[in-house]
């Protein structure tokens, strides 16, 4: 089988595909509720452009690292699925970089609310 993109509408079309699989998993579903709350909180608080921009953009970017960790633990699981302690630091890793993303939209959105009690 052939996996090249051979053009742009074949990437798009890739894309589509991976992001069925991505929603295939429980963590980017519960990840997409960011996206939902950060539409309802920039509804509903009306922050400055600055941290509009921030609630947008964090969730896509947790999504993307949701996508590409999902994609190491697939990689991993396909090289073996005995014990390894390498195997494990590298899902480890991924798991990592998912949580840190979501701890900078929590201070992103803790700066936003702290502001409702500063002024």
């Amino acid at each position: 089988m052939d996996h090249k993109n051979k053009n742009i509408l074949d990437a798009f079309w890739c894309s589509i595909d991976g992001l069925k699989i991505l929603f295939e998993e429980k963590a980017a579903r519960r990840e997409l509720l960011l996206v939902i709350f950060s539409a309802l909180y920039i509804f509903l608080m009306q922050p400055d452009l600055n941290m509009i921009i921030w609630l947008i953009v964090l969730p896509l970017l947790i999504l993307s690292i949701e996508a590409l960790n999902t994609g190491i633990e697939y990689t991993c699981d396909k090289i073996t699925m005995d014990s390894s302690n390498k195997i494990k630091k590298a899902k480890d890793l991924g798991s990592a970089a998912i949580f840190l993303a979501l701890v900078a939209y929590s201070v992103v959105v803790l700066i936003d609310i702290s502001k409702l009690f500063l002024n």
